[in-house]
């Protein structure tokens, strides 16, 4: 087998290797701490690295419950606690939070007023809009986890490409540019040092 072809052999293999990489993991952050995460969040999210909700750098948040206090201090964008602090600081830079639970249950036998009803009902629509979804079906650790994914993992990891000398004597035939995060195979590093190109550690720079 020549050198060239093992060149290219080498290529088609890293970059089937680039392929099957995994995605980097996702931080998310709890809003209790960490022996109080329910089991069903280990299940549900089986690669993040759980942090407590203090860390500022957690892709998105995970609270346990929040009473109508806490509620209507988020729908005024107002702090009245630890929680409702660190909840308004994860919504200003864009981070989903989920809520689990949203209220302390409520006996059927003690019915609410209308008016009080629909002032809890106006608190939670505001916190929708800010960013809070509020736990109904399993649907919504998907919507999450798309929301987390897209404020902190790229599209694609960086692609590490190999030019052979092959592909670098095309390259300087019709005057194409330099690839990206590419390096030069050790037959392509010899031919550029031949044509006195500039190496910068195993990059080319034409």
């Amino acid at each position: 087998m020549k050198a060239s072809e093992i060149e290219e052999l080498v290529q088609q293999i890293t970059d089937r290797i680039c392929q099957q990489l995994p995605k980097p993991t996702l931080s998310l952050a709890f809003s209790q701490e960490k022996k109080e995460i329910p089991a069903e969040l280990y299940t549900q999210f089986p690669t993040v690295q759980w942090r407590t909700g203090e860390d500022q750098e957690s892709a998105g948040m995970i609270v346990k419950q929040l009473t109508i206090s806490q509620m209507s201090s988020i729908a005024l964008l107002q702090e009245n606690d630890l929680l409702t602090r660190r909840i308004l600081s994860f919504l200003l830079q864009g981070k989903p939070i989920l809520v689990l639970e949203t209220l302390p249950a409520i006996p059927k036998e003690t019915p609410l007023k209308y008016q009080v009803k629909k002032t809890i009902q106006e608190y939670r629509d505001k916190c929708q809009q800010f960013g809070l979804t509020f736990y109904r079906s399993p649907q919504d650790y998907a919507d999450f986890w798309k929301s987390c994914q897209k404020k902190s993992v790229p599209k694609a990891l960086p692609k590490r490409t190999f030019i052979t000398e092959k592909q670098l004597k095309k390259m300087l035939e019709y005057r194409i540019p330099p690839i990206k995060n590419a390096q030069l195979t050790p037959l392509a590093q010899d031919y550029a040092r031949t044509q006195k190109l500039l190496i910068k550690g195993e990059k080319a720079c034409f």
